[in-house]
């Protein structure tokens, strides 16, 4: 029997059961749409939750937070890093590289043309030809070539401000703008000598990338750690040990595959150590069995569309035992009878699937949509909920909510389809319709 004659067989029987054979694709249909739309609030809830993760830094990046056998009495020196600490990371291998970066107890004062800013931090001293390789993105310039070139922060421009109109920050581009940079001692109500400062004359010639949430304002300043020697006068004994130590050390991976062994060899030299890549494993496995939860029960209306689907073959196969008999009289094989049942089943579990999946990508855009809207006017951060990603459909959902769909379907026809190649020619030919 040719598959051509399988097909007009089934054809002719679909149309005679319209109603019932879009019902049964119409439960098709909901079921596969039902897993798919469960089983992407999982897939979805670990995307932001990632892109959350990840916000905050670099993927490769790999923080180093003291000695695991240090005590908490130790002594500040002992918790700096040494030249030789940074060259071991360095030595490692695929490590592309090894930031090192140094903050005093400073007040800060900065000032471009009439407009100037305080705050009681000091720049961030750093090794700038790492910090090509590391966490530092440009929005626009370059990296400083020496102590009197500086990178500001995103917004250090809004905080800016001229003393006789505090409410007009800067305005315009701070690029290739002149900064003076005072650095003052703490004011300590106990010292009655005078506050002694170092003023720093310095070039912006870099401006940061906009931080990831609108809410995070960056008014860093960033320099290289030539330009602390500037400052040595007025440093504390304490500070006075970053001239060739580190506060912070931060490791960064040729490639995101090797952050776990880079950070396994750190950990097993004695330090303590986070990944962003780390912390995504733990992600992963626990997203891993809630997406199983979800698309187990996704699956059980799956599985009630099946019994739809056996219900309907079922019928068909009662309806046409006299065209079954007459096909065995003629010679038709079991096997060909049995095809041309699975055949039908097949065809109900695709145009559900594709119809289902279809559904599911507009149940899931809606979602992205709509959602948002609603918990943005009860929530005071409304960018949070407008990033936060509800639903998300990635093409592995898809073939697998398909062969689940399209699997329970040509099982739900193989009992069926196994009956009718049961049927007695005699009996069949016999029998009054």
């Amino acid at each position: 029997m040719k598959w051509k004659d399988k097909y007009r067989f089934v054809k002719q029987n679909m149309k005679k059961n319209k109603s019932r054979l879009f019902m049964t694709i119409l439960a098709t249909a909901m079921g596969c749409c039902f897993l798919v739309v469960l089983a992407s609030i999982g897939f979805g809830f670990q995307q932001s939750l990632t892109e959350q993760i990840t916000s905050y830094g670099k993927i490769t990046e790999i923080s180093i937070y003291g000695k695991t056998n240090q005590a908490e009495s130790a002594n500040y020196a002992s918790s700096l890093y040494s030249k030789e600490q940074v060259a071991f990371f360095e030595s490692l291998p695929h490590v592309e590289a090894v930031v090192r970066q140094n903050d005093v107890n400073l007040t800060s004062k900065y000032a471009v043309g009439d407009y100037a800013f305080e705050i009681d931090r000091s720049p961030v001293f750093t090794f700038m030809e790492t910090e090509k390789n590391g966490k530092l993105e440009l929005s626009e310039g370059r990296f400083p070539e020496n102590e009197h070139e500086v990178i500001v922060g995103y917004n250090f421009a809004e905080f800016l401000l001229m003393p006789s109109k505090p409410e007009q920050p800067y305005q315009g581009s701070l690029l290739n703008q002149k900064i003076d940079i005072t650095l003052l001692q703490p004011v300590n109500a106990n010292q009655k000598a005078a506050q002694q400062s170092v003023q720093l004359h310095a070039t912006v010639v870099g401006v940061l990338k906009q931080p990831p949430k609108e809410w995070l304002k960056d008014k860093t300043v960033v320099m290289d750690e030539k330009a602390l020697q500037s400052f040595v006068p007025i440093l504390s004994e304490e500070d006075k040990l970053l001239s060739d130590r580190y506060q912070n050390v931060l490791v960064y991976a040729d490639d995101m595959q090797n952050v776990s062994g880079i950070a396994d060899k750190i950990r097993e030299a004695g330090y303590n150590v986070y990944s962003v890549v780390n912390e995504l494993n733990k992600v992963d496995a626990i997203f891993m069995f809630v997406k199983l939860g979800l698309l187990f029960v996704g699956a059980i209306a799956v599985l009630i569309a099946a019994i739809g689907i056996y219900n309907t073959m079922t019928m068909a196969v009662t309806e046409r035992t006299q065209d079954i008999g007459i096909m065995k009289a003629i010679g038709a094989s079991p096997s060909s009878i049995r095809s041309i049942f699975l055949l039908e089943s097949s065809f109900i579990g695709v145009v559900g699937t594709l119809i289902g999946t279809l559904v599911a990508f507009l149940v899931s855009y809606a979602a992205n949509k709509i959602i948002p809207v609603i918990l943005s006017s009860q929530n005071e951060y409304k960018e949070e909920a407008f990033n936060f990603v509800f639903s998300y459909i990635p093409f592995t959902l898809i073939w697998v909510s398909a062969a689940i769909s399209i699997g329970i379907a040509i099982l739900s026809g193989m009992r069926p389809a196994r009956r009718a190649t049961e049927i007695d020619v005699l009996q069949a030919l016999r029998r009054d319709i």
